[in-house]
């Protein structure tokens, strides 16, 4: 029989990891191959979207289901490791990202001219930034097959 927390823990974390893998294809699709020419498209002032508006409750939402999988899953000893594994993608994935990209994208959503970064930087950010979603899309593989693992 299959604990039902856990569980529940656990598919809550993949819902949330699988709209913040969404919003992160989004922007790699559709708003990185833009904005780098277009600042205007990732400045609210300017009309832009507004990234932390999505960002913010996502991440919370994300990371508080996460650290409650953890703890009502620590004794599924079957899951318990991808779940340490997804923890420490994801932790070190958020690190890069308050030390580099977060930074980086509020010099980005400036709206002096004056103190844009150079466009080096713009297609830095944008090529590095694809790497994100490839690390989210690994969190929630390792997720998945710790829901499997508890079902088995």
């Amino acid at each position: 029989m299959v604990d039902a927390p856990p569980l529940y823990a656990l598919l809550g974390t993949v819902v949330f990891g699988a709209i913040a893998l969404g919003g992160g294809l989004y922007e790699t699709v559709l708003i990185d191959r833009s904005w780098p020419v277009m600042p205007e498209l990732i400045q609210p002032q300017r009309g832009g979207i507004n990234r932390g508006k999505f960002w913010a409750p996502v991440h919370i939402f994300f990371e508080v289901t996460l650290l409650v999988a953890l703890w009502l899953a620590w004794g599924a000893l079957q899951a318990r490791p991808w779940i340490i594994a997804a923890l420490v993608v994801h932790f070190a994935t958020r690190v890069w990202s308050f030390v580099y990209f977060i930074p980086l994208a509020i010099k980005f959503q400036n709206v002096d001219t004056a103190s844009q970064p150079p466009n080096e930087k713009r297609y830095q950010w944008v090529k590095l930034s694809r790497w994100r979603v490839l690390l989210g899309g690994a969190v929630l593989l390792m997720l998945t097959i710790a829901v499997v693992k508890i079902v088995e």
